[in-house]
């Protein structure tokens, strides 16, 4: 009880964040310049010079093609976070590239976030808030996109398809995967633990041969099999509330007319409608 009331008084004592003051520790003299000609070094034409490392290693180490980072370098720079301020001194700070790169290296290789301090040249602090906003606008920004469910058009274009298979009403392919979390806090360890004693995640996901991926889940932990993660699912309770599969076509299956699509199955998963077994 003592302690307990001790805790409250400690936590009014402590020293607010109050920024440069006398007997703070002086803020590094960070090249924000020297970052920024790096990256560009590394990966771009600079002054007629071919890159040191160039597209194809740009993809390996940022899981990403070029094309794809300009892309989102594009939409993201002028954000508030982003764009590259001026501080009292009236000396430009970091610049969006950087902030961008910085994040890209956290998310690819699980690493800190003073990792990438020596490449970029920020802050941890700076890059642990990219990083998370990079992550909000990326779910804001295109996960109504590319993350939704098929229109009319695209099912009827799958329908024919899978037809011409011999698969009449097939919608796509549905399945389940253990994703090894090699980063997995050791908080969550007990929790997230597959049968073979690792740390690991479930992902359901959705996609059909093109391959376009329009259903995606995970976060699941690793010691639910696959019956357990679908009743918990979003897809399970779209198709239980009548939202998805639409009804709005039909199927000849074995002689008989079907009004609800289907994913194809094997004898594991239960004998619901929306499962047709080989």
């Amino acid at each position: 009880m003592l302690r307990h009331r001790r805790n409250p008084v400690k936590r009014a004592r402590r020293r607010r964040f109050v920024g440069s003051v006398a007997g703070r520790r002086a803020n590094r003299p960070r090249d924000f310049d020297q970052g920024m000609c790096g990256i560009m070094r590394d990966y771009s034409d600079v002054d007629g010079q071919p890159p040191v490392y160039g597209e194809r290693t740009f993809e390996c180490r940022f899981r990403v093609p070029w094309s794809a980072f300009i892309g989102i370098y594009e939409a993201i720079r002028d954000r508030p976070f982003w764009w590259q301020r001026i501080n009292s001194k009236g000396r430009p700070q970091a610049h969006s590239l950087q902030k961008l790169v910085a994040a890209f290296l956290v998310l690819a290789y699980g690493e800190s976030y003073d990792r990438a301090d020596e490449y970029v040249r920020l802050y941890n602090s700076t890059i642990e808030v990219a990083t998370k906003k990079l992550i909000e606008f990326i779910v804001e920004e295109w996960e109504p996109v590319y993350l939704r469910h098929p229109n009319d058009e695209e099912v009827e274009r799958m329908l024919e398809r899978n037809a011409a298979r011999g698969m009449p009403g097939c919608i796509g392919s549905l399945d389940f995967s253990h994703w090894l979390w090699a980063a997995c806090p050791k908080g969550l360890a007990g929790q997230y633990q597959n049968h073979k004693k690792r740390r690991s995640i479930v992902m359901e996901t959705v996609c059909d041969e093109g391959p376009y991926i329009w259903h995606f889940f995970s976060g699941a932990p690793g010691n639910l099999n696959d019956l357990n993660v679908f009743c918990i699912s979003p897809l399970y309770f779209d198709v239980a509330e009548g939202v998805w599969p639409p009804r709005s076509f039909s199927s000849c299956v074995n002689r008989r007319t079907r009004r609800l699509l289907y994913y194809p199955s094997d004898i594991v998963y239960p004998k619901y409608p929306l499962f047709i077994s080989p």
